[in-house]
């Protein structure tokens, strides 16, 4: 059997950042801000892990997700797995993926994330208020998503080299 054991140390980095992100977030609670930094927590994943280490980075990271935000069970493992199709479907016309393509994809999954955790959050009749606030939170998520992935894209590679596992400078090119 030929396994790609590379899912393990991705999912244990992308449970760290969401514990990280609930940390930052329990800080800013007094000036009602937060921060939601998911998008980078596939980008790497799904580019280049095989099919089924990707759907056992995605169980394993979007469980942790849920054991910390108000969520129905499996609604974060959707999430997420819709944003790898994504990115899977797009590694045709990515070709060789530099930082900046992964930041980028990073920056689009934080945006399409916060807009369906905005929806299924939003009461009938959400007051302006809380729009205000999603808007506001919207806006630094997206901000500080931008450094985060710049960090946590090499903190994975990084956290792969330490356990010796490969890590591929090529993208993979099949799904």
């Amino acid at each position: 059997m030929n396994s790609d054991w590379r899912w393990l140390p991705l999912a244990a980095c992308n449970i760290l950042l969401l514990a990280l992100t609930s940390m930052v977030n329990d800080g800013l609670a007094p000036w009602s801000v937060s921060l939601l930094l998911a998008g980078p927590c596939v980008v790497w994943a799904a580019l280049r892990l095989r099919p089924a280490g990707l759907l056992l980075c995605l169980v394993a990271s979007g469980l942790a997700g849920e054991a910390a935000w108000p969520v129905p069970p499996g609604f974060l493992v959707t999430l997420f797995a819709l944003g790898a199709a994504l990115v899977v479907a797009a590694r045709p016309w990515l070709g060789r993926a530099g930082r900046s393509s992964q930041i980028a994809l990073a920056w689009l999954l934080n945006a399409f994330y916060f807009a369906v955790l905005t929806i299924w959050a939003a009461a009938p009749g959400a007051s302006a208020i809380f729009w205000e606030r999603a808007v506001a939170d919207f806006c630094l998520s997206q901000v500080i998503v931008l450094p985060v992935s710049l960090w946590f894209f090499g903190f994975q590679e990084s956290v792969l080299r330490l356990v010796k596992l490969p890590v591929a400078q090529e993208l993979a090119t099949r799904p």
